[in-house]
């Protein structure tokens, strides 16, 4: 929804679209930063108390958001939004793991993500329709009922706490090193555009991330109850997982940001017209879930993964041939069936993160999965921003060309990313496709 809104709120706030990357950006650092605090406070204080926290918090956010003066003010409250999703998602995806049988884990997953998908479908003509009749601030304020409904719900239902939970000790001192490190990668990446740091600056704040990382990696090593589990990704499955996680999400995380600010920039389309057009890879993504563990059980994950990535790259390529992209009809087409594989493969790579784990272990692989997402989210629209104002203004490319080179950098990284499913062996994450089987 919010996606549909930057060119409404750069508008508003008097401020140019291509400078709006932070108000993407604040959220999911936030998301990122207090992810690792999550697991630790659920098995403190209760599953129940920290969701709801995890709702009063977000609706406050979205609140402060709706109010908003100034670029300043927005970038704080989606901070606080932020804290609250970052407690919201890893809740619900552990106690559905931990609550359900090995052999629906599988299915279990899909239906939480239907779910999202099902938000994911109606968000973008509902953000056109509020944006077009009201204001960019009603995307903000339709989530205030959302909450109130969602705390009601949870307070009957949520368990407060799982037999399996234990408690433990938070790692202060990971937490410490971990958490600055991310953020000076984030400083460097913002610097990339060349629109709030040097290029010597850039190169000093990743260096200092790559040595915080390096004392993470011998503190981690000492600890008992580390922050982060890397043993994990002793599992082949895992490590398989999060990288793809980090670099598939980096090629394909900022599709519907690209597509938004050309829709709406370049072919002069309302919010209200856009949505319609985003709806088709909504619709994509929700019929791709019926389909999904019929296509494992066919051709199991790693050629399901290898597929996906291939087709997703090549329609992504699509994208760039202006015979295709000037045509409103075969956008909507590509678009759909970009919805499709890319449903497909999200999914896939997350089931395949979470097949060797073990209930003792699904909240630290959790962590480490929602933190991946984030950071190359991060990554995806933070490149996207300095890639767009890059062309724009220092190689002096305009209109359509402009976004024909994101997409066409998106579909190379994509085609590259099929090396990652190479390492899978043909068997690997064959337990959920055959306990879902019988």
């Amino acid at each position: 929804m919010l996606y549909l809104a930057i060119p409404s709120m750069a508008e508003a706030l008097h401020q140019s679209s291509l400078s709006m990357g932070m108000v993407v950006v604040a959220y999911m650092l936030t998301v990122m930063v207090f992810t690792p605090v999550c697991g630790w406070l659920v098995d403190t204080y209760g599953y129940r108390r920290i969701y709801l926290l995890s709702l009063g918090l977000f609706t406050l956010g979205s609140l402060l958001c709706a109010s908003a003066l100034t670029l300043t003010s927005l970038i704080l409250a989606r901070f606080l939004q932020g804290v609250g999703g970052a407690l919201m998602l890893p809740v619900v995806r552990v106690v559905i793991l931990k609550t359900t049988l090995p052999a629906e884990k599988l299915s279990a997953l899909n239906k939480i993500t239907l779910v999202g998908l099902g938000g994911t479908l109606l968000g973008p003509p509902l953000s056109g329709l509020l944006i077009t009749a009201f204001s960019w601030r009603m995307i903000f304020l339709v989530n205030i009922p959302l909450c109130l409904i969602c705390f009601a719900l949870a307070k009957n239902a949520m368990p407060q706490q799982l037999k399996s939970a234990r408690r433990v000790n938070f790692d202060i001192t990971g937490f410490m090193l971990m958490v600055p490190a991310l953020l000076f990668i984030l400083l460097g990446l913002l610097g990339i555009g060349k629109q709030y740091f040097t290029g010597a600056w850039v190169v000093v704040f990743f260096i200092i991330a790559l040595v915080l990382l390096y004392g993470y990696k011998r503190h981690q090593d000492k600890t008992l109850e580390p922050l982060f589990t890397l043993s994990l990704f002793r599992h082949r499955t895992f490590a398989v997982g999060i990288a793809s996680n980090i670099c598939v999400r980096i090629f394909l995380a900022s599709v519907p940001l690209v597509l938004s600010l050309m829709l709406q920039l370049e072919f002069n389309y309302s919010p209200e017209g856009v949505s319609i057009i985003l709806l088709s890879l909504a619709a994509g993504s929700l019929s791709a879930r019926f389909l999904l563990q019929p296509a494992l059980a066919w051709c199991g994950y790693r050629g399901l993964l290898l597929i996906a990535t291939t087709a997703s790259a090549t329609l992504m390529y699509f994208l760039t041939l202006s015979a295709l992209s000037d045509s409103l009809g075969v956008i909507v087409v590509v678009i759909f069936m970009l919805g499709v594989f890319t449903s497909v493969l999200y999914a896939t790579m997350n089931t395949l993160t979470f097949s060797e784990l073990t209930d003792d272990t699904y909240n630290a692989g959790n962590s480490l999965l929602i933190l991946s997402q984030l950071l190359s989210i991060i990554i995806s629209v933070t490149l996207t921003f300095s890639l767009l104002r890059y062309v724009n203004y220092e190689n002096n490319v305009r209109g359509l060309e402009n976004y024909h080179i994101s997409f066409l950098l998106m579909s190379l990284g994509l085609f590259l990313c099929c090396f990652i499913f190479c390492r899978l062996d043909k068997n690997d994450g064959d337990i959920f496709i055959q306990r879902t089987q019988k």
